[in-house]
């Protein structure tokens, strides 16, 4: 997929509610509910800078993956193993 930041998440998002999940662009708006499973995706090539992502899933208390996780099942039919696409967060510290 080629184009700009917008065009790719435009169609990130789309892949993600075609197999049947939300989207949810702040962390502090995810709702846990049974039988859930909230990840975070990200793309952490099109950060400038430490913006933060790698303290993401704790804020939200989800694993953060790369956005491979979600073209890799989509190609393959079956949602992936999160392990390979995980990516490390920071511990809180003080």
């Amino acid at each position: 997929m080629s184009g700009s930041k917008g065009a790719w998440q435009n169609q990130l998002e789309w892949m993600v509610r075609l197999c049947g999940a939300s989207v949810v662009k702040e962390p502090s708006s995810f709702t846990f509910s049974e039988g859930t499973h909230p990840v975070v995706v990200v793309q952490p090539d099109a950060w400038t800078e430490d913006s933060g992502f790698h303290m993401t899933g704790q804020m939200c208390e989800a694993p953060v993956v790369t956005r491979e996780w979600v073209l890799d099942s989509v190609a393959l039919y079956q949602c992936q193993e999160l392990d390979t696409y995980l990516i490390p967060q920071v511990p809180n510290c003080c």
